[in-house]
């Protein structure tokens, strides 16, 4: 009867283990949707052409560029943007503009907290 008992509470505990790798995996690989209207992507984006400093993605990280239509970044930061939330990785692809250093670094703290 010992012996029911445990190969009874193995296989509890190997079909919890099943269930819960598959949660944490579907969790990890399934991205959110996010219906995001497309008038706060874009007015994010235009409401200031002539800003200072923009933020884009640069190969997977948070680059800052100085203008908005320079095409090379002057600095690329340890910001990965997959730990940034969807709708913060469209901003990106768009530019999220800076007026100035001071807004450029409250971006930046924001992103990196």
């Amino acid at each position: 009867m010992k012996i029911q008992m445990k190969i009874a509470v193995l296989a509890v505990l190997c079909v919890t283990a099943v269930v819960m790798t598959v949660g944490a995996v579907k969790s990890i690989a399934a991205p959110e949707k996010e219906n995001i209207p497309p008038e706060i992507i874009s007015n994010a984006s235009a409401e200031n052409k002539n800003a200072e400093y923009y933020l884009r993605d640069c190969s997977g990280y948070v680059a800052v560029f100085k203008g908005a239509n320079s095409s090379t970044p002057i600095e690329i930061t340890d910001i990965e943007t997959e730990t940034l939330n969807n709708v913060d990785r469209k901003l990106l692809k768009q530019g999220i503009p800076a007026e100035n250093k001071s807004e450029l670094l409250m971006l930046l703290e924001d992103f990196s907290s």
